[in-house]
């Protein structure tokens, strides 16, 4: 509450100051989002961020069993091709094992084919000679079929193969492209998240401010209009600054939710402990500062200092951002 002194005074000019009409001013106002839909944009931003995180739960198990069965397809040709050298070999050696034994049964030693049948003693031996040959040349034949056929089972499975694990590096690099296009999607949505869960916040400030403003009665206006004159000088500029602060300052959850407890509140403002503000308030504050009080209970802010919750004199050479004789972060 203000004090005895200059209740009387306060009183007395209640009417005139009363008869003012709280009107939005020609500079340009800074009006924060409406909360309620800052509310259902950051909700809609969060569902979509739930379901990106799933659909990355989706993709990174994707990505894994895909990555595990190229392993797997990798172990699999590398046995082929192991299968593939063996029947190969065997191949070969099969059929050079055949060719020996030709060469030994037309070519080798003083008997030749001819002549093993030639000098059978009897047509029944000339016949079992006959058929042994025959049984060595078709077992050759089917044996070294046998063994073509198996390498050729061989190539197409090592061709099979090949072709899965290439579908399959394939299907891998896709998903890794969804994963990145997905993952910076879901950043730059978790940003949009940020952006508004700022503005929500301080769209939330402002409406408490305007709640507060609404409620304000002549001693508040002519206390917000004394700490401005006293904190601003004769700027109008710079008294809608500090009076941007002050109206932070009600809206945020670190400081006093009323104008009154926001300017009385220990150690923040030197012109309280000073007594300049009881000053003023007692002779009464300057018409520019009942004018710019009026204009920042209406609504009215500086838009460079729209988040700024400290000042100080300019003159000190802290850094931030100067209107009027303060400097503001």
């Amino acid at each position: 509450m203000l004090k005895n002194r200059y209740h009387r005074m306060l009183r007395a000019s209640a009417g005139i100051l009363c008869a003012f009409t709280l009107t939005i001013p020609a500079n340009p106002v800074y009006a924060a989002p409406d909360s309620s839909e800052l509310e259902q944009k950051t909700s809609e931003l969060q569902d979509d961020i739930d379901t990106m995180n799933n659909e990355l739960d989706t993709l990174s198990s994707r990505l894994e069993d895909t990555s595990s069965r190229i392993r797997k397809k990798a172990k699999e040709i590398e046995n082929a091709k192991l299968d593939l050298a063996s029947a190969k070999l065997n191949e070969k050696n099969h059929y050079k094992a055949m060719k020996e034994r030709i060469r030994f049964m037309y070519e080798g030693g003083n008997i030749s084919l001819l002549q093993i049948l030639l000098t059978s003693e009897s047509m029944s031996e000339f016949l079992n000679n006959a058929e042994y040959v025959t049984m060595i040349s078709d077992y050759d034949r089917n044996m070294l079929n046998e063994l073509q056929h198996i390498r050729e089972n061989v190539e197409e499975k090592q061709d099979k193969l090949k072709a899965e694990q290439k579908k399959l590096s394939s299907l891998e690099k896709k998903l890794n492209r969804q994963q990145d296009a997905l993952t910076e999607k879901l950043e730059e949505t978790s940003g949009q998240l940020g952006d508004y869960t700022s503005k929500l916040e301080e769209a939330k400030a402002a409406e408490a401010a305007i709640e507060e403003a609404k409620n304000a009665d002549a001693d508040t206006i002519a206390l917000l209009a004394a700490i401005l004159e006293c904190e601003a000088g004769v700027s109008y500029e710079g008294m809608i600054a500090v009076g941007t602060v002050i109206m932070n300052r009600v809206g945020s959850a670190k400081f006093p939710n009323t104008i009154e407890e926001v300017i009385y509140q220990s150690g923040q403002f030197s012109p309280v402990r000073s007594g300049k503000l009881d000053e003023v308030l007692q002779r009464g504050p300057m018409d520019s500062a009942y004018k710019a009080a009026k204009a920042v209970l209406a609504g009215e802010r500086n838009s460079e200092v729209k988040k700024c919750l400290f000042f100080w004199a300019s003159y000190t050479g802290h850094a931030g951002i100067i209107v009027g004789d303060n400097v503001f972060w």
